[in-house]
């Protein structure tokens, strides 16, 4: 899971136990680690700092760790303590092409402390799944509580204005890594452009690598806006004719939600944890399959019936996934961990 997704993780579980005196967080004004930090400061915090502040703040109840690429922090506590994990995806596991080896021994010993923890959640239940292979965990152990979608700030007028002049676009959302299949976007731009419409793709997040990005330019018009507020993305989400999510494996699948809750169309890959988010409010397609994904692009692009259709259906379904019912989920895991 990206920083940046967990940063909101973390803001959101912080505002739903606002009014619970018997929660709080060790990190009261926001995580210590952010990617500014640099990585003699990263390893200081988790070699010294966060080990150290287990051991002398948290003596009982019950510690919830809520980044499992952090689980090697339950060497650090004390007996008296329960434990709760919160696994986002073991993508690195099963699809470490990501990481170099010393990399992906590094994570797998990381999380090899998962199955220690009293309980573990998961975010959805192809990542319990995952979970349930991979690691080993026991299914009583196990407890599927699914994201909820936070509101994004007004969108900023700014970027909705450079925005606005744009024609009708296809946003892309998120990080550039393999599994990501933004490569889609070039035979995808392709079959539009073939069937004589150029069409323009917005992306929000890191930088394309110059080689795609000029492979996609042959067919199409890319405008990247790099890394983004999220009074910026709100205002892509709100200028957006459609987001497409082509990847070949998520943990959850942020984006869909966002996008869904912002009104804006949602075109999805078929694979992992992807339609468990997004039900029937979107459309979906092989992610080996650009023909498809660029047929319902083309769908969303030039029907103005079905475009309302799928923002209705979207924000409908965006409304399902609350943090609340997140917060009292892992409240109950709590209690049933301190009375037990």
């Amino acid at each position: 899971m990206g920083w940046v997704s967990m940063n909101r993780y973390w803001q959101a579980l912080v505002t739903e136990s606002k009014s619970d005196a018997g929660v709080r967080s060790l990190f009261p004004a926001g995580p210590v680690e952010t990617p500014a930090k640099s990585r003699w400061q990263r390893l200081w915090l988790r070699r010294v700092a966060y080990p150290w502040m287990i051991k002398t703040q948290v003596r009982s109840g019950v510690l919830h760790i809520l980044d499992h690429s952090f689980a090697d922090l339950l060497s650090s506590v004390r007996p008296a303590v329960r434990t709760v994990v919160t696994v986002h995806d073991l993508i690195p596991l099963s699809d470490p092409a990501d990481l170099t080896s010393s990399q992906w021994m590094r994570y797998q010993k990381t999380v090899s402390w998962i199955p220690r923890a009293d309980k573990v959640v998961c975010v959805s239940n192809h990542t319990r799944q995952e979970v349930q292979w991979l690691l080993n965990v026991s299914e009583d152990k196990l407890h599927v509580l699914p994201n909820g979608t936070s509101q994004l700030p007004f969108p900023d007028a700014v970027m909705s204005e450079r925005l606005a002049i744009l024609p009708p676009f296809i946003l892309s959302v998120g990080g550039t890594r393999p599994r990501k299949n933004l490569r889609l976007l070039v035979p995808l731009t392709q079959c539009l452009a073939e069937r004589g419409s150029r069409v323009t793709v917005v992306r929000a997040g890191p930088a394309l690598d110059e080689s795609l990005a000029a492979r996609i330019r042959e067919h199409a018009e890319l405008h990247e806006l790099g890394m983004v507020s999220d009074a910026e993305l709100a205002a892509a989400y709100g200028r957006a004719a459609l987001t497409l999510v082509p990847s070949t494996h998520e943990g959850f699948g942020l984006p869909v939600l966002e996008a869904m809750q912002a009104g804006c169309p949602v075109v999805y890959s078929q694979a992992t944890s992807l339609p468990e988010v997004a039900g029937e409010a979107g459309l979906s397609f092989d992610p080996d399959d650009p023909t498809r994904a660029a047929d319902l692009c083309w769908r969303v692009l030039s029907e103005p019936d079905l475009r309302q259709q799928l923002i209705k259906a979207g924000r409908a379904r965006a409304n399902q996934f609350t943090w609340s019912a997140h917060w009292r989920g892992l409240r109950e895991i709590y209690d049933g961990l301190l009375n037990s």
